[in-house]
Formats: C-alpha cells, sequence, structure tokens
C-alpha cells in the first residue's frame, strides 16, 4: 500500500472531462484537507504498508482484503510475531517493542478506512466497515478497558493553571511577552486548536473596545472558511497589545519565532511549539508539564465555563463546536460540582 493518499475519486461517466480537468479537480480536493490531517494519514498508511510487506510479503493493494485487517488488529494488540516486531523497530517505522494502544489501532484503521474513501471504496464495500473488523476493534478495546486501560486526555488548563503559567511570563523579555499574549489568546477566545493559533495573523484581528475581534477564517470544522469572530478582551486584549507593539508587528503572523538573542522573526511558529510553550510554562509554574498539552487551553476554556455555569450555546459560539455531545464531557466535568441534586442528603 503506497504511504500516499490519492485523491478521493471523481465520476466522470458522461467522459466530458479530460484528464487535465480531473487532475485539477483532484488537486482541489487534495487542498481542501488540512496539512496536518494529511500527513497523518500519510504516516498511518506508510506504517500498514511496512507491515503488511513484511507479515504477508506484498502490498495489499484496495481493497484491503479483511483478513490482513483483522490479523493487523490482533498483531497490534499483542499477538505479533517478535521478528517483525523487531524488523519494524530496526527500520524507524516502529518507535518501540509491543502492542499498540487501543487508541492508536483505531486510528490507524480509521486512516485505511479513510483511504478506501479516496478510492472510491465506500459504504459497505469498505472492509474496515465490515463485522469482523467493527466486532474485533470493540472486543479488543473492551478487554484493554477491563485491563484499567483508559483514554489519555491531556489536563484541562482551567483559569487557576492559566493564571499560574501566565505568572512565569512576568520578566518583560519578548518570549515573556509572546507567550502570555499566546496563552491568553488560545485560551480566551474559546479555546483555540493549537493550529489556528498558529497560523493567526494580524490581518484577522479588528480592534475593539477593551481589545479584539479574530476572524477565524478557517478551521477543522470550517473548511469552506466563511469565518467566525472571537472575542479577545480584558486581559486577552491587553496581553495581545502589549506583544504586537514590544515586537512592533504590523503585518503577518501574530505569533512568532523568537531567537535566543531576543530578536522576532517574521516567520511565524509551528503547531507544535504551541504545545511545547504550555508545558514550558506548566512546568515553570511547579506543575507536572506531562499533563499538559497544546489542547489543555481548548478543554481548559469549556470545563471553566462549566465550572461557572455558562449557558452551553455561548460556549459552543466560541469553542466552534457543532455538537453538544463533542462539548459536553468538558462542560460536565466543570459543572458536577453545580448539579443541584449533589447535596440530597445534606
Amino acid at each position: 500500500m503506497t504511504p500516499e493518499l490519492k485523491n478521493q475519486q471523481i465520476i466522470n461517466s458522461g467522459h466530458l472531462l479530460t484528464s487535465a480537468d480531473l487532475r485539477r479537480a483532484a488537486d482541489v480536493i487534495d487542498q481542501a484537507t488540512a496539512d496536518n490531517t494529511r500527513a497523518a494519514y500519510r504516516k498511518d498508511l506508510a506504517y500498514f504498508g511496512a507491515w503488511a510487506k513484511l507479515t504477508t510479503g506484498m502490498d495489499p493493494g484496495y481493497p484491503v482484503p479483511v483478513d490482513v485487517l483483522v490479523k493487523f488488529i490482533l498483531d497490534h494488540s499483542g499477538r505479533m510475531d517478535p521478528g517483525i516486531d523487531a524488523a519494524l523497530v530496526d527500520a524507524g517505522i516502529k518507535r518501540q517493542p509491543g502492542p499498540h494502544s487501543i487508541s492508536t489501532i483505531s486510528r490507524r484503521i480509521a486512516s485505511i478506512s479513510i483511504a478506501h474513501r479516496y478510492q472510491g471504496i465506500q459504504g459497505d464495500d469498505n472492509p474496515c466497515r465490515t463485522d469482523p473488523v467493527r466486532l474485533l476493534l470493540a472486543k479488543v478495546r473492551r478487554s484493554a478497558v477491563k485491563s484499567g486501560w483508559s483514554p489519555r486526555k491531556k489536563k484541562a488548563a482551567t483559569l487557576d493553571f492559566l493564571f499560574a503559567m501566565v505568572a512565569t511570563c512576568a520578566l518583560g523579555k519578548m518570549i515573556d511577552l509572546r507567550d502570555r499574549a499566546l496563552l491568553y489568546f488560545a485560551f480566551s477566545s474559546g479555546g483555540r486548536r493549537r493550529s489556528e493559533v498558529a497560523a493567526a495573523r494580524v490581518d484577522q484581528l479588528t480592534p475593539v473596545d477593551d481589545g479584539y475581534l479574530f476572524l477565524l477564517a478557517h478551521s477543522k470544522i470550517d473548511q469552506d472558511s466563511i469565518g467566525a469572530e472571537k472575542p479577545l478582551l480584558g486581559k486577552a486584549g491587553a496581553a495581545l497589545a502589549d506583544w504586537i507593539d514590544a515586537a512592533g508587528i504590523v503585518d503577518g503572523y501574530l505569533f512568532r519565532r523568537i531567537s535566543r538573542g531576543g530578536k522576532v522573526a517574521e516567520a511565524g511558529i509551528r503547531s507544535k511549539t504551541v504545545a511545547r510553550i504550555v508545558q514550558k510554562r506548566a512546568s515553570m509554574a511547579g506543575l507536572d508539564s506531562r499533563l499538559f498539552g497544546g489542547h489543555s487551553l481548548r478543554s481548559g476554556f469549556i470545563t471553566e465555563a462549566g465550572m461557572q455555569g455558562k449557558p452551553m450555546g455561548d460556549i459552543m459560539a466560541l469553542s466552534g463546536h457543532r455538537t453538544v455531545a463533542v462539548v459536553n464531557g468538558y462542560y460536565q466535568a466543570g459543572n458536577a460540582l453545580n448539579n443541584s441534586a449533589a447535596k440530597l442528603a445534606g
């Protein structure tokens, strides 16, 4: 199996499109997929292809045989031949020997399923959606849960944690001003994803009383770039203004790389840098940095809003979530102490 995702099949039943037309249309579809998402798919497919060649001696092609998918799940839940496991590690394809977590197995199967859809193999024809694969995944997950496994989630950075991190940015250096502005920006604008923080540009800001409005022009759930304005007010607006003024930023990226000598570059930071900043500031605040990551500010915003009893609609308007189910877990975690039935026994 090639590690490259082929573009989604475009039906040309009337033969009205030339091959050049088809290539251009395929390029549009490919470009509409976020870079990080495309890279993750390719990485999973590259891994599956390497495993398949070592295990079966061939590229399974599309559609992947169901028995190959079943063996992939079984191998990675702890039944892999030690020689193949060692070969994957030696080739640098697998980080360490041993089974995958159920989360990794599920993600890789999901990537293979998406690859089939890009080949025009959908619905019941997609082998990843067959009963043997789905039932085995469910049983492996139940077995993992019984063994004590639970999804690893980064800790929600609620206000107490946020303020502790921000307090480490008090030295007034350029890096302190940037990190303080970034932490407030990511949290206060509705819990922005790290990719959204890294991609933020000055021309997306509109000054208003007490801060700014940030036009989120493209996001994971707004692929059409309709856009939505997110407020950055109070402390968040002030921190952002301090950073912009000190760095002399007029246009281009909002959050930029800074040299060891304190020089601000024109190039923006990478999305991974957002997570590193959160972890660095958590460590400086005396917190366990391993518990925090780029998603901590997003989940922290929703959890804090739940703790303060803010309306779900207001929260979703800022976070950008479209379904209550996704938000509800974080919201309920924050709102649990406000439950009116919590003290029925006095």
